[in-house]
């Protein structure tokens, strides 16, 4: 007797699978994104003379949590949540059926990686767009501090707050400024990391040395999170001082490596909880018939 074959889940189903395991993972990461959002601002401003409140990564996260307090550490996390449930929701739902659409389906083909990226390239940039309003309020959130002048141009309250005061005074369009830096940020660091995941989890269990669980997923994030870090870091300097600052003085577009240690700090231990949190979630999800 043939075992009967389960249905394939629903976009809906893995767009809200995969949000709710990336926002659980952005309970861990917050405090560096505070971090690599002060830092990459701070050197910004630095080129027009103003003082340099945060020497490196560890001392801006020693700073704040000590000027600041919890509170200061884990700002914007709210905006952040909701942020990775829309983003990466969209972006990891969406993935797998763009797997199928592009043909990446088989890891020994010589396409399995530029088709990978593809895939990951276009389920970012359809991330990227849904959720750059609460990205904007979140960059500004994590960026304003009573403690510096970093980001003094912004007062907001928490994210609803933020939300309405971009719409008073900007509309709607306000909520999508940035959004050109938005796109291509997260649509080239997606690239990266699913076509790395991809090839990474291929590998580890095509040696034997591990079966589909944790350790396996957990093996494959570590090479991911480097990846990502590179691939994103020229792109998100030139996005946070878009969606920060009003106007973007004395800088181009050129990577200068800023904030590359807070930022791997934050998408390192990220990408790995991302990855396991999802990877666990979806089986948790499939032995519920879901």
């Amino acid at each position: 007797m043939a075992t009967e074959r389960k249905p394939e889940r629903g976009l809906m189903a893995n767009i809200a699978i995969a949000g709710m395991a990336t926002s659980l993972a952005t309970i861990g990461s917050n405090p560096m994104e505070v971090v690599k959002t002060r830092m990459q601002l701070q050197g910004e401003l630095a080129a027009s003379g103003a003082p340099v409140v945060y020497r490196n990564s560890f001392h801006a996260f020693y700073t704040i949590a000590k000027v600041e307090g919890v509170r200061g550490i884990q700002r914007g996390l709210v905006a952040g949540m909701a942020y990775q449930t829309v983003m990466n929701g969209v972006r990891l739902g969406g993935f797998e059926p763009l797997q199928k659409i592009y043909g990446a389906t088989d890891p020994n083909h010589y396409s399995f990686v530029p088709r990978n990226m593809l895939a990951g390239a276009t389920s970012g940039a359809l991330g990227a767009m849904l959720g750059s309003p609460f990205f904007l309020v979140k960059a500004r959130l994590q960026a304003q501090s009573n403690a510096t002048t970093i980001n003094a141009q912004y007062h907001y309250k928490g994210t609803f707050d933020g939300l309405r005061q971009i719409v008073a005074k900007d509309g709607v369009a306000g909520l999508y400024r940035g959004i050109n830096g938005a796109i291509p940020r997260v649509a080239v660091g997606s690239a990266a990391q699913m076509s790395t995941y991809a090839s990474s989890k291929h590998l580890v269990l095509s040696s034997g040395l591990l079966e589909d669980g944790v350790l396996a997923h957990f093996a494959a994030s570590l090479v991911t999170g480097l990846a990502v870090t590179t691939a994103m870091n020229p792109f998100d300097v030139v996005s946070t001082r878009l969606y920060s600052q009003n106007v973007v003085n004395g800088k181009g577009v050129l990577y200068d490596g800023v904030g590359w240690t807070a930022h791997y700090l934050r998408l390192g231990p990220h990408t790995i909880f991302t990855f396991v949190f999802w990877e666990q979630a979806k089986k948790m999800a499939s032995s519920l018939g879901l």
